[in-house]
């Protein structure tokens, strides 16, 4: 199963001090639910834990992510690549940020996530329903929480 989720919301700081977030495993990884740990292997390779909980299961993902397409403070590409009993989860985000002047930017954002065992068996409404919940509050918190950094 093939879900594709975007968004563009504004953060009020700087396309700077946007980036230097979006450089911190361990501020991004708040943002996202279920994580239970971060390992950073090098600056562009990370291996995440994370539990989620989908219908009536909870299925605990080992992620690795990998940054490229890195050109800062201006854009980049997440990919994280994760593995659980019976199911697997590969999701591809790309990160442009776009400054809009008065210490403002616009944090585009597109996910492209593949979904395939058992978790994807519980139906493509059910499953669709719940990774846009998940990855556009992960983008909204992840917003919220750099636009209280002030």
């Amino acid at each position: 199963m093939r879900l594709e989720f975007a968004g563009a919301p504004e953060v009020t700081v700087s396309r700077e001090e946007v980036w230097a977030r979006l450089m911190d495993p361990n501020f991004v990884a708040a943002s996202a639910p279920g994580v239970d740990s971060v390992e950073v292997v090098d600056p562009t390779h990370f291996k995440v834990i994370s539990g989620i909980g989908v219908g009536p299961m909870r299925v605990s993902f080992q992620l690795d992510v990998e940054l490229s397409d890195v050109v800062p403070p201006e854009r980049l590409r997440m990919t994280a690549l994760g593995r659980a009993s019976g199911s697997a989860v590969d999701t591809v985000s790309s990160v442009r940020l776009e400054p809009l002047g008065e210490g403002r930017t616009r944090l585009n954002w597109a996910a492209t996530t593949t979904i395939s065992g058992t978790v994807a068996s519980l139906g493509a409404r059910l499953l669709e329903g719940i990774a846009r919940r998940l990855t556009e509050d992960f983008w909204t918190d992840f917003a919220r929480r750099v636009s209280q950094q002030r």
